[in-house]
């Protein structure tokens, strides 16, 4: 497993990367990887059957996994590329396992967080933190773990993001979303008073933890 510690790219830059790794592990041309990444601009990702948006005035990037869109700039993202067989083999399992892997790592801040079970029709809803969907992550139903993956035939790719700060306003005016919506839906680590670094740490710690050979690149 390669670990790549935090970087911050533009938004076409971190899906590129994203679906890279996903191509060329299915290729067998690299290892597993792991890795947390930070975006330099705010900007829109929007799941691969997603129609972009009208009239936005940040950037908008398509992403190589399914599911609902959702504002990034205040977030850190992971992304998780691995074997299937590794993590479960079915979709359903591989979403199940990843999920757990995440509840450790908000364990370790001491965040008990649930898991979503929802298979509902989120993509009613343009916008992901409408609607906590299978394998999300949730505090007292407010979002704070977004999750889309992608399966191929040998490896997967599950990324995702944690907000270390929302700014509820900005997005309201970015997005049109009613404000007092997306502060009902959504929780940053800010207002959980946990630092990123305590975030990253327990990331890499659990995955060191389930990779003991693990090479940080």
């Amino acid at each position: 497993m390669r670990v790549i510690p935090p970087e911050r790219l533009s938004p076409e830059e971190n899906m590129n990367r994203d679906r890279d790794l996903l191509l060329s592990l299915e290729e067998g041309r690299c290892d597993s990887t792991f890795r947390l990444y930070e975006w330099d601009r705010v900007c829109l990702s929007i799941g691969y059957s997603q129609k972009p948006p009208r009239g936005l005035s940040i950037p908008v990037v398509r992403r190589p996994t399914g599911g609902g869109a959702l504002i990034h700039g205040w977030d850190l993202s992971f992304a998780l590329v691995d074997l299937r067989e590794r993590w479960g083999g079915s979709v359903c399992g591989i979403h199940s396992s990843v999920s757990e892997f995440l509840r450790e790592v908000f364990s370790k801040i001491g965040v008990d967080l649930k898991i979503e079970r929802f298979r509902g029709r989120y993509l009613e809803r343009y916008y992901c933190f409408f609607v906590p969907t299978f394998g999300e992550l949730t505090l007292k139903g407010r979002k704070v773990v977004a999750m889309a993956m992608r399966t191929l035939k040998r490896a997967f790719l599950a990324h995702g993001s944690v907000y270390l700060r929302f700014d509820y306003r900005t997005a309201s005016d970015l997005l049109g979303v009613n404000e007092a919506d997306l502060r009902r839906r959504i929780i940053s680590l800010e207002e959980l008073g946990i630092r990123k670094g305590d975030l990253v740490e327990a990331f890499l710690s659990a995955i060191y933890l389930r990779y003991p050979a693990g090479k940080r690149v």
